[in-house]
């Protein structure tokens, strides 16, 4: 996310290859979270999926209009409500087809081509379910699935995975390795394939991460408001964006920037968080100001909301998940060995 957000000077081989690569966040992102939603789906019922992330999906929103966009003239299908749609989607898929559900990962890509080959329009669904878009459903449901494939069917993921790379490999050496994000071409697509693939099998590294990193994946949510504003602050004020001080600045800016908020978090605001008025008054902050503040307000209140959001979202999954059986009860649900 930084490599890619920061707008650093690309002079060199290193941090023109680095950003490249950073452009890719959404990929790791996306298939993440579909292993996510896979091992979700082993404790709680899908009717827990259709609450908490369309609730995602609106306040997220806060996002967009943490970039200066009035969403209400201009929807946007950001990064946010990409993975609210994504895991949406794959929960109703894995709830029909189970874990092979992962097996159709080609289709929403291949349905992305399909559209933009027959030039198709789709008044009301362009830009959140087909490009033009930043994150539309289809392709980017794709790294969903192939998260889901490669977490479950491992042998399969590493040969896919080593095919990809090739294929792309071969694209590049006839003049055709040009990858486009946001209209998604075959190029991004096959090499998005093959780093999460690679990155999926070096999960045995996992205890050599250090407890930095692994704090800031625990609040990824919280570092994503937190390291856009610090660069955005960044380049406000002029600083140099050169990537041997871009980066490491911006890093530790945001690392701060979340340890301060958490903390006053937790000592202001974290006990009413339990109260659905609350999660109502929040819902107001998203959505009311872009209709009658001017962008320098409504950007301040949406970020706002946003750390207000990341901060305390758990506390939204407690209120939306189904009450937990009494101890009287005899039932035991199946989920439970797994809580």
């Amino acid at each position: 996310m930084l490599l890619a957000h920061s707008h650093v000077e690309t002079r060199n081989f290193l941090s023109h290859y680095a950003v490249f690569v950073g452009t890719f966040a959404p990929v790791f992102f996306f298939g993440v979270s579909g292993v996510t939603t896979l091992l979700q789906l082993a404790s709680r019922p899908l009717n827990y999926f259709l609450i908490f992330y369309p609730l995602l999906f609106v306040y997220g929103f806060s996002f967009n209009g943490a970039k200066g966009v009035n969403f209400w003239q201009e929807p946007q299908c950001e990064v946010i409500q990409g993975i609210a749609l994504g895991i949406l989607a794959s929960a109703l898929l894995l709830s029909r087809f189970g874990e092979k559900a992962g097996f159709s990962f080609l289709l929403p890509f291949l349905l992305h081509l399909g559209v933009k080959k027959l030039g198709l329009s789709l008044p009301g669904v362009t830009g959140f379910l087909f490009p033009p878009g930043i994150f539309p459903l289809f392709p980017w449901l794709s790294f969903f699935l192939w998260g889901i494939l490669c977490y479950r069917y491992r042998t399969l993921g590493l040969i896919l995975t080593v095919a990809a790379g090739t294929a792309y490999s071969l694209l590049v050496l006839t003049g055709h390795g040009h990858c486009e994000k946001w209209d998604m071409n075959s190029a991004f697509f096959l090499l998005g394939l093959s780093l999460y693939g690679s990155l999926a099998f070096l999960d045995r590294l996992a205890p050599l991460i250090p407890d930095w990193l692994n704090y800031l994946g625990r609040r990824s949510l919280l570092f994503f408001y937190a390291h856009y504003l610090v660069l955005q602050g960044w380049r406000g004020v002029g600083l140099p964006l050169v990537p041997a001080l871009t980066w490491p600045g911006a890093l530790a800016g945001a690392v701060l920037l979340c340890w301060l908020v958490e903390k006053l978090n937790s000592l202001f605001i974290a006990r009413f968080s339990s109260y659905i008025w609350f999660w109502i008054f929040l819902l107001a902050l998203v959505l009311l100001p872009p209709l009658f503040l001017p962008p320098a307000i409504f950007t301040a209140t949406s970020y706002l909301s946003g750390f207000l959001f990341a901060l305390n979202y758990r506390q939204l999954h407690q209120l939306v998940s189904p009450k937990p059986p009494s101890l009287s009860s005899p039932q035991i649900d199946a989920g439970d060995r797994f809580c």
